[in-house]
Formats: C-alpha cells, structure tokens, sequence
C-alpha cells in the first residue's frame, strides 16, 4: 500500500485537488447566492469570507500537485512523462474552467439585489405570495381593476423595483392594464434556490394564481421578458395560451449572451452555461403573435443570436433599433405601451 502511494502519489495528487475543487465550488454556488443577497458588503469580500478555509485547502493541495509533478519529470526517465505532463495540466485546466463557471454562474448570471419597497406606496400595488416547495415568493402587482394583465420578466441584476420605478404614477393610473413583475430566487424578498427549474416552477405558480385566484383567461395575459427574462417569457409563452409575447432584447439560447462575455462556450464547453433558457427550441410551439425589439448596438446579448431566433417565430413583429444600448432598448418608448396598455 505505501510503494502503491509513492509510486502513484502524483495522480493521487491530481485526484484529491479535483475533488476538493469541486466541493469548493459546489460550497461556493450556495455562499455568493448567500452573500449577494445581503445589502451590504464587498462583493469580493464577501464570497471570500464564506469560502476561505476551502480556498487555503485548494492552495496546498496545487502546490503538493506541482511539488509531485515537478519530481516526476526529474525522475522518470520513460519519454511518457511527456505526453502524461500536458495532458494532465490540460485536463485540470479544462476542468477546474467548467467547474468554477458552473458554480459561479448562478451569481454572477442574475447577480441578486434587494427590493425598493417604497414601490408598495403606490395606489393598487400590493405584494402577491406563492410558494414553491417550502419556499415562499414575493412579486409586486399592480391591481387597477383592470380585466387584462402583463407579466413581466426581468435580466440581470434587476429587481421588481427597477422596473417599477421606472413608470411615473400617474403612467399607472392610466394604465389599461395590471401588472406583474416576477422576481426570481434570491432576488428581493425571495427565498429558494437560484436555479432555472426553481424559476419556472415560480413562473407556474403565478400563472396559477393569475388564472385561478384573479380570475383571468390565459388570453388575458401578455407574457414580456427582457434579457435574461426572454428566456423565462418564452417558456412561459410555450406552456400557456396567453394572448401575446413581447420581447426586449432577446438571445436564441443563453449561452450567446454568455459568449458575449468570453467567447469560449462551445462545443464541450458548453456544459459550463449553467441557464440553459434555450428560445429557440420553444419558438416554434409559441403560436401566439410574438413582438421583438432588439438593437444592432446591443453589446450584452449579439444580435445575431436574436436574429437567429426571429426566424424561428411564425407570427411575428420585430423592431430592429440601430445605435440603442442593451438597457436602452427596454428604456425605449415602447416598453411602457407594452407593460401598460
């Protein structure tokens, strides 16, 4: 067992600090979630403080691995240790870039913040609760009376509030319509778990409540998502009859808006996207009239890839703006007809 553990002790290096970097990023998905659901502190800080014992047992086990590794160059004579050396660096290479961007994504995707509650000032805005699981879901809705109603789905780094705040009051008050703005896991009030299953299980359970507690047809309800939110929209728009689908700034699969970032996730590197939110499988089956804006100055979300879902819909109207940034084209003039009227 001991000449087994010396004679092998360079891949049983390389084996306990895959593993130990998996269980650092598994901790970490839940950690940062955590952390970027408080209001203060740094967020570097923050995901340190929560992950550091892990960070300092990762840093040994690499450098016993490089100690290991370097020795067995010196020691082997066989001209193997050539071909073993790359493919071992490339594989914990390869390996520990899937694994992090897999952990991290969750955070740094939706990057969860807080809720203005001076939104809940507002006449005819009040709170709507569901529960997924054991979670329970906070979203804020606008009741004017109205006998229609949008449902709203927001991107990255955008809680209920932002949008909210965005429309003056007296833009409510003439509003034909009521409306829903779904916060997704983690962000506001919200507990749960910051995944796409949880989020469209979320999405259900509003719909649910739309329908059956509001009294509202599925031809009632207009679906709109912007960003990130276009992937949410059109799971939605997919699974229930609603009247219409707006989309601001939409993707044909995540993973485009997360090339934007760092063009690398393709092929086997795909499996890294975390947020499938793949448009343009459920484009086809959206039989309802489908409105896109989107812009060739969008520098967040390429709008080849919107292009590429466009031509997926059957029926459909598309705004193609020119110079407008990523949140310029939900700041454009057509939002408010959409959410409102």
């Amino acid at each position: 067992m001991r000449y087994f553990i010396i004679r092998h002790k360079l891949s049983i290096s390389v084996i306990i600090f895959t593993i130990l970097f998996y269980l650092t990023f598994l901790y970490m998905d839940l950690a940062q979630v955590m952390f970027y659901s408080c209001k203060e502190g740094n967020m570097f800080l923050g995901i340190i403080s929560r992950i550091w014992i892990f960070i300092v047992i990762d840093m040994i086990s690499l450098v016993i691995t490089i100690i290991f590794l370097i020795k067995y160059l010196k020691e082997e004579i066989s001209y193997k240790k050539w071909i073993i050396m790359p493919i071992v660096i490339l594989f914990e290479f390869l390996y520990t870039f899937i694994v992090s961007m897999y952990g991290m994504v969750p955070g740094f995707t939706f990057y969860p913040k807080t809720f203005d509650d001076s939104i809940l000032e507002i006449n005819n805005m009040r709170l709507v609760e569901v529960n997924v699981g054991k979670d329970k879901y906070l979203s804020p809705y606008y009741d004017n009376g109205s006998s229609k109603v949008t449902i709203f789905f927001l991107g990255n780094g955008m809680p209920s509030s932002m949008l909210l705040n965005r429309f003056y009051e007296s833009e409510l008050e003439a509003s034909e319509r009521n409306l829903l703005v779904m916060d997704y896991p983690m962000f506001s009030l919200n507990e749960g778990k910051l995944n796409e299953k949880t989020i469209y299980k979320e999405v259900d359970q509003y719909m649910d409540f739309l329908t059956k507690e509001e009294g509202y047809n599925y031809s009632d309800i207009r679906v709109c998502g912007y960003s990130i939110g276009t992937g949410v929209a059109c799971y939605c728009a997919e699974k229930y009859d609603v009247s219409e689908l707006v989309l601001f700034a939409p993707y044909h699969k995540f993973q485009a808006a997360m090339n934007k970032v760092i063009n690398v996730f393709n092929g086997p590197l795909e499996l890294a996207v975390r947020f499938k939110f793949n448009s343009i499988s459920r484009a086809s089956n959206i039989l309802c009239p489908v409105t896109i804006i989107y812009s060739l100055a969008d520098s967040s979300i390429p709008y080849t890839s919107t292009e590429l879902l466009i031509n997926e819909f059957k029926n459909k109207t598309v705004y193609k703006l020119e110079k407008e940034n990523h949140i310029e084209v939900l700041n454009h003039s057509r939002m408010v007809l959409y959410c409102l009227h």
